[in-house]
């Protein structure tokens, strides 16, 4: 029910977007909901607070509870947030929107084990969480896949909606693959700077000519965003149906490094087909399915998003001219 297939870009500024982190690192139970979020909430009315030009309305969707609040005080029909923040998906769309008021979801998805692995990692070490597990320090990561941990199948539970401690099948995978494939723009973080002008694009904030645009792009990727875009307006004018080459070039290596930075956890890799990564990858088999979907779907949207990008932009060159 959140909205219909993605047309890359808000319709005529009548839907909202939804922006749904496929990480939450730092979620150990059903709510699992986004303990950061929370500064911007938390009070007895929906009025507006502003911070840095930026208006946040104080309702936390984060939470089943806030969601709840936010469906009661009209939170969608009013118009007041152009932008909503939710880890719980599926429980927002049935809460938030309905045929009337349409969502756009934007979803960052991250690999699942790579996932897991910060997980126990970071839960040691971070006593500002509510989920924090000083007890894992005296634990290997093979310890606590093959007996503590029960995150399994993350993804496919949160996008059917099932909780935590549920089991999930081969049903519920292809119901989460089309749920993806039909309603979801996806960015990956692995690849995040593209991931974010993706979302720039169909947020309509995407033009570098914009001072306050560039300037938080440049903050995060450093300062080759234009250089970027130029190339995509080209890639997206090209008339060929050959698949685009996705290998990430040596010169963007260093910007992506950066990006990781602002959003990252130290700690030890795990090495594909080592007994730690074999456990939770079996474990764990319908979200690597699921995964591998994602990626082929999110190679696949880029195409469509640069052509929409550059008829935008073309459009309001000649919107220009006619007023000249």
């Amino acid at each position: 029910r959140l909205g219909a297939d993605p047309r890359y870009g808000l319709h005529d500024k009548e839907e909202i977007v939804v922006f749904h982190p496929f990480d939450s690192s730092s979620s150990n139970n059903d709510n699992d909901g986004d303990d950061n979020a929370r500064e911007n909430s938390s009070s007895n009315n929906s009025n507006n607070s502003s911070r840095n030009n930026a208006k946040f309305v104080n309702v936390d969707t984060t939470t089943q509870e806030g969601i709840l609040r936010a469906e009661r005080l009209g939170l969608v029909p009013s118009r007041k947030a152009d932008i909503i923040f939710s880890s719980d998906v599926y429980f927002a769309s049935d809460h938030l929107f309905d045929e009337s008021h349409r969502g756009t979801i934007l979803a960052l998805f991250r690999q699942p084990i790579d996932r897991l692995v910060s997980k126990f990692y970071y839960l040691q070490t971070a006593t500002w969480e509510r989920t924090y597990r000083p007890e894992w320090k005296d634990m290997s990561l093979l310890e606590w896949a093959e007996k503590v941990n029960g995150d399994e199948n993350f993804l496919v539970k949160k996008i059917v909606g099932k909780k935590l401690r549920e089991e999930v099948d081969l049903g519920d995978l292809i119901v989460a693959r089309e749920v993806v494939q039909k309603t979801f723009v996806v960015g990956l973080m692995e690849d995040m700077e593209e991931s974010v002008r993706r979302f720039n694009v169909v947020l309509g904030i995407d033009d570098v000519g914009d001072e306050r645009n560039r300037g938080c792009m440049e903050e995060f990727f450093g300062k080759h965003q234009e250089e970027e875009e130029v190339k995509q307006e080209k890639e997206a004018s090209k008339e060929t149906n050959a698949d685009r080459d996705t290998t990430l070039k040596e010169d963007d290596k260093a910007a992506k490094a950066n990006a990781n930075k602002f959003n990252s956890h130290a700690h030890p890799k795990v090495e594909e087909g080592s007994p730690e990564w074999e456990i939770l990858a079996e474990r764990n088999h319908l979200d690597l399915i699921l995964y591998d979907f994602i990626k082929m779907l999110y190679q696949k949207q880029e195409r469509m998003i640069n052509k929409y990008a550059l008829e935008r932009k073309q459009n309001a060159v000649e919107n220009v001219e006619a007023k000249q």
